[in-house]
């Protein structure tokens, strides 16, 4: 297996589980909508630590991890 064909694993991977985790909120919320702000903390939390690890990752490699993305393809 190629080291792309096993980024291309790591990134299903990671959608599924935020998939599941979307949905998993979204029902949680629609359940008690007091959880509402609990949930966004979390979401907040990991979002943040998701674009830290890519600012501390670009920093240390000295690469510009979100100039890889042209950003008005992603919907």
């Amino acid at each position: 297996m190629t080291e792309q064909q096993n980024i291309d694993i790591h990134l299903q991977e990671a959608l599924s589980h935020l998939e599941l985790a979307i949905n998993q909120s979204v029902k949680c919320v629609l359940e008690n909508d007091n959880s509402k702000k609990e949930i966004g903390l979390k979401w907040e939390r990991f979002l943040g630590e998701f674009m830290g690890q890519v600012r501390d990752k670009g920093k240390k490699s000295r690469l510009n991890l979100l100039s890889w993305i042209t950003f008005p393809r992603v919907r």
